[in-house]
């Protein structure tokens, strides 16, 4: 009996994986790929209750419209909630990857822990992104292309064809008379792409006709080969995964070069960062790792800054924000937001004992540091810049410390330290006072 393109195209292996999470999102353009995919999940029973429909308005075509409501009359053939969201995003440089940026923020921020987003990449899409990587000179996390399935936020992420060329996905869709629509932009050979896609492939095929599957085996050694340096940055230092923003160079001085270089993309990568280019990592280790030890040395890439304290590198994603003077708490205990940017507020939560007394009425401020502040701790009277050195923080940081003021008086440095004359144990008007930061 002949076996249906169905059942080649979503196999019972990917059945059974996609069968466990709650949400099955599908990124939803209209396209072939998509409605191929859309089709293959909606019509498996244990699957087709799990599914939502994601369709992106970019914005950029005329057509765009007309897309979406294309989108929305094959939902509700297949019975398919279809979610609509528009996104903005720079258009006067690299229109392509910043759309796709901003696609996949979009469906990060839908993704709860028990879902996944599933997109129609196919073979021929892998073995482009492998090409495109090797021409701008990528390393092996490049030349990965796209996994099967992966982490997208609090989520998975799974690409169910990527082993299916796209004649498999176009013979699919003509044995089940799918509709799609073709972007124009497709044709545009501006797009490196699409330059790849139209003018070189075909070249590539006419010279070896299995180009496409060679290539997409080629990224899979690499996905293994990719697996096996984070096995080994995990060797060299143990605790890695537990470094966060900050990583501790003191494991790092017996390691070769080599062996520092894939320490360091793993430990990037950790932070969501885009890897930068190995003129940077070559900066990177020299001008910062081995700067001379009373220096403060850093580099910046694409928004990045990594600064060197006391044998410690910090990564920040932005630039470290100037203090914003002084800030009244005029409704405390209320939360209180950082000038207005969102994400950023103080909060006061009651406490039986151990915080800071704050007697009704007062008047409390948030302020940041200007030289020569004092107060009682432990007893003593004691400098603030000297405090922010015993706790080694570091130097770029100790402005952007807040700091409580009482009735004019200098109360608590938030999150270290409270004064003698505002410390207390009683189960009354006592605070803890912490800063959030939604990341």
């Amino acid at each position: 009996m002949r076996r249906e393109v169905s059942d080649l195209l979503l196999t019972e292996d990917w059945c059974v994986s996609l069968n466990r999470f709650q949400t099955l999102f599908v990124g939803f353009s209209g396209g072939l790929d998509s409605t191929v995919l859309l089709h293959a999940i909606a019509t498996q029973p244990r699957l087709s209750s799990k599914l939502q429909a994601i369709h992106v308005h970019h914005g950029l075509s005329n057509n765009a419209d007309s897309w979406q409501a294309h989108c929305q009359q094959v939902c509700e053939r297949l019975s398919v909630p279809l979610i609509n969201k528009k996104v903005q995003f720079e258009t006067n440089s690299n229109i392509e990857e910043r759309a796709r940026i901003a696609r996949y923020q979009l469906f990060a921020s839908l993704l709860a822990k028990n879902d996944c987003l599933l997109l129609g990449h196919h073979a021929d899409d892998q073995a482009e992104t492998l090409l495109l990587q090797l021409f701008r000179g990528a390393g092996v996390d490049g030349m990965a292309a796209m996994p099967s399935i992966g982490d997208l936020a609090k989520g998975k992420l799974a690409r169910p064809f990527l082993q299916h060329s796209r004649v498999a996905l176009e013979t699919y869709a003509q044995q089940h008379q799918l509709p799609w629509v073709d972007d124009e932009s497709n044709l545009d050979n501006a797009f490196s792409r699409n330059y790849l896609r139209h003018n070189i492939m075909p070249l590539l095929r006419k010279k070896w006709p299995n180009v496409v599957r060679n290539l997409a085996r080629s990224a899979i050694h690499c996905q293994q080969a990719k697996q096996n340096l984070e096995t080994l940055a995990a060797i060299d230092y143990t605790d890695l995964v537990k470094q966060g923003h900050k990583l501790n160079l003191g494991p790092l001085l017996t390691v070769n070069r080599a062996r520092l270089t894939n320490v360091l993309r793993v430990w990037i990568k950790n932070n969501n960062v885009r890897y930068p280019s190995a003129n940077i990592v070559q900066r990177l280790i020299d001008e910062v790792i081995f700067a001379r030890e009373d220096a403060f040395p850093s580099i910046e890439w694409d928004g990045i800054t990594i600064r060197r304290y006391q044998q410690v590198l910090y990564l920040f994603k932005e630039s470290v924000s100037k203090h914003l003077g002084c800030i009244e708490w005029s409704a405390f205990p209320a939360t209180l937001p950082l000038d207005g940017e969102g994400g950023r507020y103080f909060y006061a939560s009651p406490v039986s004992g151990k915080g800071v007394k704050i007697p009704k009425n007062a008047r409390v401020q948030i302020r940041f540091r200007q030289g020569g502040e004092q107060f009682q701790w432990h007893g003593q009277t004691k400098q603030l810049k000297k405090l922010l050195q015993q706790w080694k923080i570091p130097p770029w940081q100790r402005d952007q410390i807040p700091l409580l003021y009482i009735n004019e008086e200098f109360a608590a440095v938030v999150g270290y330290a409270i004064s003698d004359h505002y410390y207390s144990s009683e189960p009354t008007d006592t605070y803890c006072i912490e800063f959030h930061a939604v990341t």
